[in-house]
């Protein structure tokens, strides 16, 4: 859309670009699954993406106003594991704590086209798209008192804006978040959630070359709730 509004937290403009073209992806994936009880389950993946017309967010000059333009293409390629299981394998006065994890990994290419010359990294990942995500979770169940959650995740660094004219990519660096969720059933429709989200409160930071354009910390997060489900 034909319109420009203010970005208060890195102060500069950010402009639609009517000319924009949909993306389309085209995806192939292979995927391995195993559950060796109700509560268990391993699998194993691997899948391609092939993009035409990506839509990016390119710095428009060198103030670090922000807009959008497609590339000519772009492929990513991956895998991932994933497992779900209990301690009761080690023994059984250990099968309420269960465990978790997911990690993938992935690598991407852009291919800019010769529209796109001004652009500065005729060479990298696609816009947004992190190399690596990993997921961990420790969970622990009770039927008289409740479930008990905690949760890890981290990605790697991303672009956030493309370089253009000789200026660097910018990329947020990884930031580690650990999550705690707990629950407990009040009677049989109504269940009472407390959260706490992002209790390591890392610092979010955006690097342009050697040089940090935004650095903020997100803050910690709690929440209190009751679900009823008639």
């Amino acid at each position: 859309a034909p319109f420009l509004f203010f970005d208060y937290v890195r102060r500069r403009d950010i402009s639609g670009n009517p000319n924009l073209l949909t993306t389309h992806i085209h995806n192939a994936d292979l995927r391995w699954e195993w559950f060796p009880s109700e509560d268990e389950v391993f699998a194993a993946s691997a899948f391609y993406k092939q993009f035409v017309d990506p839509i990016e967010q390119v710095a428009a000059n060198v103030n670090a106003d922000a807009t959008f333009l497609n590339a000519k293409s772009g492929n990513l390629i991956g895998s991932e594991i994933e497992a779900r299981t209990t301690l009761g394998r080690i023994d059984d006065s250990l099968r309420r704590i269960r465990l978790g994890a997911n990690i993938a990994v992935m690598r991407s290419r852009v291919d800019l086209g010769k529209d796109q010359m001004l652009l500065t990294s005729q060479s990298r990942p696609l816009y947004g798209q992190s190399p690596f995500v990993i997921n961990f979770a420790l969970g622990y169940a009770a039927p008289k008192i409740g479930d008990f959650n905690l949760l890890y995740n981290v990605i790697g660094q991303r672009i956030t804006d493309v370089g253009i004219e000789g200026l660097p990519d910018t990329y947020e660096k990884p930031v580690h978040r650990l999550d705690f969720v707990a629950a407990r059933a009040l009677r049989k429709d109504l269940k009472l959630k407390l959260s706490a989200s992002n209790l390591l409160n890392q610092n979010v930071r955006l690097e342009q070359g050697s040089i940090v354009v935004n650095e903020y910390k997100p803050g910690v997060s709690f929440a209190l709730g009751l679900d009823w489900t008639p």
